[in-house]
């Protein structure tokens, strides 16, 4: 009974997150324009004619993608905590681990909802055929272990009174691996060369590891 209430809890907090993000629009909004503003920029940045492309791509795409994934994530726990909906949380029977896993599946749905178009309109600007189930999987995979290290940052930095500041301080030293393997696997995807594997495999153990000690330490966050 009590897991069951947890799973409960799980599927409605995780909704009614989605749903506030949705209504109230400026965290994805803002996470948008800069993904499609920087890939319009790096798009007339590049010599498309000089046939480097290819070679490029993976590291425009991920770092479009870091960025538009530290917006998203400093404003995980700002609606929540200026409606007192953490208050309530602490004092209610939910886990607290209930909570992250909630919103980092949340975290996850919003960033990947804009990723997808990002790659479709790369496919275009860039006339490379980027969008294309490995390259998805890739991303997605990529955007999990993202989203389970950056939403137990975004709580420990959201008492700082420079939380902007913190959140991309921490985060993108522990995101170096994580941001390596992407780009190799994107570039053996594109260049449809087998030396991908071993980078997968990387994303994988990174997106378990991250996601299994952020559950465990949350609870400790304030």
């Amino acid at each position: 009974m009590d897991l069951a209430y947890q799973y409960s809890c799980l599927i409605s907090l995780t909704v009614a997150d989605l749903k506030l993000t949705w209504r109230e629009k400026s965290a994805w909004l803002t996470t948008a324009l800069f993904a499609c503003a920087a890939l319009l920029i790096y798009s007339f940045a590049l010599d498309l004619a000089s046939g480097v492309v290819v070679s490029l791509l993976p590291g425009v795409i991920w770092t479009v993608f870091l960025f538009a994934g530290i917006f998203s994530a400093s404003q995980s726990f700002h609606a929540d905590r200026e409606n007192g909906v953490l208050d309530a949380l602490r004092i209610s029977p939910v886990h607290p681990t209930i909570v992250y896993l909630s919103k980092t599946i949340s975290n996850f749905v919003q960033l990947a909802a804009i990723q997808i178009p990002v790659l479709l309109g790369a496919t275009v600007l860039f006339n490379e055929d980027i969008f294309q189930i490995n390259i998805i999987m890739i991303v997605l995979l990529g955007t999990l272990g993202y989203c389970s290290l950056t939403t137990l940052l975004s709580a420990l930095s959201f008492g700082s009174k420079s939380t902007n500041l913190m959140l991309p301080v921490m985060a993108l030293p522990l995101l170096v691996p994580l941001l390596i393997a992407c780009v190799e696997a994107t570039a053996s995807a594109l260049d449809e060369t087998p030396d991908g594997a071993p980078w997968m495999m990387l994303l994988v153990l990174f997106a378990i590891w991250t996601t299994l000690i952020s559950a465990l330490m949350f609870p400790l966050a304030d």
